[in-house]
């Protein structure tokens, strides 16, 4: 896994956490997306400007899952995100 850092397109979408979830909402398209609490952990260490080595890592002590299960996981959430424009590739300098 590409240790790479994303951005939150903030002009494209707005996040809302209700407790253990989330909603995500495209202000292009009007439409909203439900985050389970897998995808809102994802959404708010991406947000947070961790990287996805560090957001691995994260999620495997948060839900006590293996590697390889964690990072096809997290490999197909990245995608999704970067495929609806809610996320970019940000600066890899860590400061």
């Amino acid at each position: 896994m590409e240790n790479k850092v994303y951005k939150v397109n903030e002009e494209r979408v707005l996040f809302t956490q209700l407790d253990d979830e989330g909603v995500l909402f495209d202000i292009e398209n009007n439409q909203y997306l439900n985050l389970n609490p897998t995808f809102c952990s994802i959404f708010n260490y991406l947000q947070e400007g961790m990287d996805l080595s560090g957001v691995k890592e994260k999620l495997m002590q948060e839900y006590e899952v293996d590697e390889q299960t964690c990072e096809s996981q997290l490999t197909k959430t990245v995608a999704m995100l970067l495929e609806k424009g809610y996320i970019h590739e940000g600066d890899t300098e860590q400061g």
